[in-house]
């Protein structure tokens, strides 16, 4: 079953200094942090020199702990905020930079204090609201991370990011619209704001907006020619439409600006199998193998394509591999099924399928797999009853509608499966000139209904 890889950009704005008013003679004004690593390191000495002078001087101390943070000695820098927030704690900067060093090191709860104390000593300290945003989605409390970012454009309405980062929340809160209008709302204010494309584009994929989020992607690229996300995220959606021409175009632009990167590799694959190029999607497969033999995409794609060739014990070897790897693979315990009911492995199969279904209740192809399974093997109640599955999860899923038509006529049920059969030819009207000659129909083909259906 075919997948789409998401992957959410968060804008995070960085660490802060402002001068403190009674600043110290010796403190390094103007402070910016410079290119070279010596020169960081004589900074730091520098830094160093004045605390030993002046341990309370609180710009050298912020200084300091962003001078660290930028080496990525966070502990470090996080113990030089420290001090500055114990020689100043109602400054709502020495908090804020506390609390990004806590982030950094992975310390959420301690963060959203830091944050919190920032706020109640500066209500109006907008990029405090924002990085607690940050923080609370990062701790899976969405709602309050929501709030969060509203807070922030409360103070500061033209504060793209904030924007940009509501939308997601919105977004994972299933309020797709609201999440569409304050992408839109980022760039009304930022007309080049990549991450909004992006995110924006990710949305519109979940929506089934298909063309309007390529448009996105497109855009996102146009601005940020070596924004290799967007290049993989648009060829993966390039590959499921089937323009697998367009698809290899972005997958290569992926790979060109990363080819390390195993999973561009898989993306290309993909297309190429998708294309019928089998041997070249192998050698995509086998190159992101090289660069990470553990990534169960890897070996799951290969069993695909190994299908696809009809080298069954390859692609027995391939799914077991990734199964090995991820337990929890739903879709590999699928095909793993298929495989085996094609090799008349028939306890074997259904066992991956209810695996596959155990894992992932919402597999619709597991569920449907196993209906078609069952069918052929001439249990219909038990096929029917997948088949419901497949209903929940798909409405409109005309195969489902057209099979179950089928075993209704086998089981000489006219009405239901006439009934099926309109839902059918109504979903999906090709399946009209198959009915007319499909042998497990013949129960129903002189009735009046059916000749009707399918004039």
């Amino acid at each position: 079953m075919k997948k789409y890889y998401i992957i959410i950009s968060i804008i995070i704005i960085g660490l802060q200094f402002v001068s403190c008013k009674e600043e110290s003679k010796n403190s390094v004004k103007n402070f910016s942090i410079p290119k070279t690593s010596e020169e960081k390191y004589e900074l730091l000495n520098n830094l160093n020199d004045i605390i030993n002078k002046e341990p309370n001087n609180m710009d050298a101390w912020n200084q300091k702990g962003i001078l660290l943070s930028d080496l990525k000695r966070y502990d470090e820098a996080l113990n030089a905020f420290n001090k500055a927030v114990e020689i100043n704690p109602n400054l709502a900067l020495n908090w804020y930079n506390k609390g990004y060093l806590e982030f950094q090191l992975g310390k959420n709860e301690e963060a959203v204090k830091s944050y919190d104390e920032a706020i109640k000593i500066n209500s109006n300290y907008y990029k405090a609201y924002y990085s607690r945003g940050i923080v609370l989605s990062e701790l899976g409390k969405h709602e309050q991370s929501l709030q969060s970012y509203i807070e922030a454009l409360k103070i500061y309405p033209d504060f793209d990011s904030a924007c940009v980062n509501k939308g997601i929340e919105l977004s994972g809160l299933g309020k797709y619209n609201e999440a569409l209008v304050s992408y839109d709302k980022a760039l009304s204010i930022n007309p080049k704001f990549v991450f909004a494309y992006y995110n924006k584009g990710l949305l519109l994929t979940v929506m089934n907006k298909f063309d309007d989020a390529l448009a996105c992607y497109y855009k996102a690229v146009e601005y940020k020619p070596d924004y290799e996300i967007a290049w993989y995220n648009m060829g993966s959606l390039l590959s499921n439409l089937g323009r697998y021409d367009e698809a290899l175009f972005a997958q290569d632009k992926a790979l060109a600006l990363n080819p390390n990167k195993e999973d561009n590799w898989i993306n290309k694959g993909v297309a190429l199998s998708n294309k019928g190029n089998y041997n070249d999607a192998i050698n995509c497969f086998l190159k992101a193998k090289e660069l990470n033999p553990k990534n169960d995409k890897t070996w799951y794609n290969l069993g695909n394509t190994y299908m696809s060739l009809k080298k069954s014990d390859k692609a027995f070897e391939a799914y077991k591999k990734a199964i090995s790897l991820n337990p929890i693979n739903d879709n590999a315990w699928n095909n793993l099924g298929t495989l085996n009911l094609a090799l008349g492995k028939n306890d074997e199969a259904f066992s991956n399928y209810k695996k596959a279904t155990e894992l992932n209740p919402n597999n619709k192809s597991a569920w449907y797999n196993c209906a078609i399974g069952y069918f052929k093997l001439e249990k219909y109640n038990d096929a029917l009853a997948c088949f419901d599955k497949v209903l929940v999860i798909k409405p409109n899923d005309a195969g489902a509608y057209y099979v179950r038509a089928c075993i209704y006529s086998l089981q000489k049920n006219k009405t239901k499966a006439l009934a099926s059969l309109e839902k059918a030819f109504e979903l999906a009207p090709q399946y009209i000139e198959r009915a007319r000659t499909d042998k497990y129909l013949d129960n129903i083909r002189n009735e009046g209904k059916f000749k009707k259906l399918v004039e």
